[in-house]
C-alpha cells in the first residue's frame, strides 16, 4: 500500500502537468476561433466577453473557457500537492472556478458574467504574486517565480491601458496570457519530473 502512495501522486502530477500545458492551448485557439467567427471585433474597441453573445464565436468562446477553466482547475491542484506554501495554488483553483463561471454566464448575464470575470483576474494576478513570493527551492523554482511576480505586476500595469482603449480586450490579454503561458511552462516540468520517475521539488 506504501509503495502505491508515491505512483498515485506521480499520476496526479502528470495529470496536473497536462492539463497545465492544455490551458493556453485550448484558451487561445478558442479564442482565436472566436474571433475569426467574429469579424466585428476590434482589439481596441471590444472586450473578449462580447465574443461570448451569439453564433459560432460564442459556442467557440464560451466553451472554450469553460474547458480551459476545468484544465485550470486540475491544474491548480496538482500545484496543491507540489508547492510547500499552498495559499497561491488555492487561489489559482478559486480563479479557475470563476473563468468557468465567465463561460457558463454570459456578458449578457452581466451580473453573474461580471462577478465572475472580476473574481477570475484579480485572483489570478493575487495567485501568481503569492506563488511567486513563495517559491524558493531549486534554480527552475526560482525562474519560475520571477516570471509569477512579474506577470502579476504586469496585470496590474494592464489597467493603465483603459485610459487609451475604447475596450478592454488588450488589458484582459495582458492580464491572463502570460499566466497561461506559466501554467504551461509549469505542466511541461511536472510532465518531465514524473516522466524520470521522480517526484517533483517542493517550492
Amino acid at each position: 500500500m506504501r509503495d502505491r502512495k508515491p505512483m498515485i501522486k506521480q499520476k496526479i502530477t502528470r495529470l496536473a502537468g497536462i492539463c497545465g500545458v492544455l490551458v493556453p492551448i485550448v484558451i487561445f485557439i478558442s479564442i482565436w476561433l472566436a474571433i475569426y467567427g467574429a469579424p466585428w471585433f476590434r482589439w481596441t474597441n471590444n472586450a473578449l466577453s462580447e465574443l461570448g453573445v451569439e453564433g459560432i464565436s460564442a459556442f467557440f468562446f464560451n466553451n472554450g473557457i469553460i474547458l480551459g477553466g476545468i484544465f485550470a482547475f486540475i491544474f491548480s491542484l496538482g500545484l496543491v500537492k507540489i508547492l510547500s506554501n499552498k495559499i497561491g495554488a488555492y487561489l489559482l483553483a478559486v480563479s479557475s472556478l470563476a473563468l468557468i463561471g465567465a463561460g457558463l454566464f454570459p456578458i449578457t448575464v452581466f451580473e453573474l458574467h461580471y462577478v465572475s470575470s472580476a473574481a477570475f483576474f484579480v485572483l489570478l494576478t493575487a495567485a501568481l504574486f503569492i506563488i511567486g513570493i513563495t517559491m524558493k527551492h531549486g534554480q527552475f523554482e526560482r525562474k519560475m517565480a520571477l516570471a509569477a511576480i512579474i506577470f502579476a505586476l504586469f496585470a496590474c500595469t494592464s489597467l493603465i491601458f483603459l485610459n487609451f482603449l475604447n475596450g478592454i480586450a488588450i488589458p484582459e490579454a495582458i492580464v491572463c496570457f502570460p499566466a497561461f503561458f506559466w501554467c504551461m511552462i509549469y505542466g511541461l516540468k511536472m510532465i518531465t519530473i514524473t516522466n524520470t520517475r521522480k517526484q517533483p521539488i517542493e517550492a
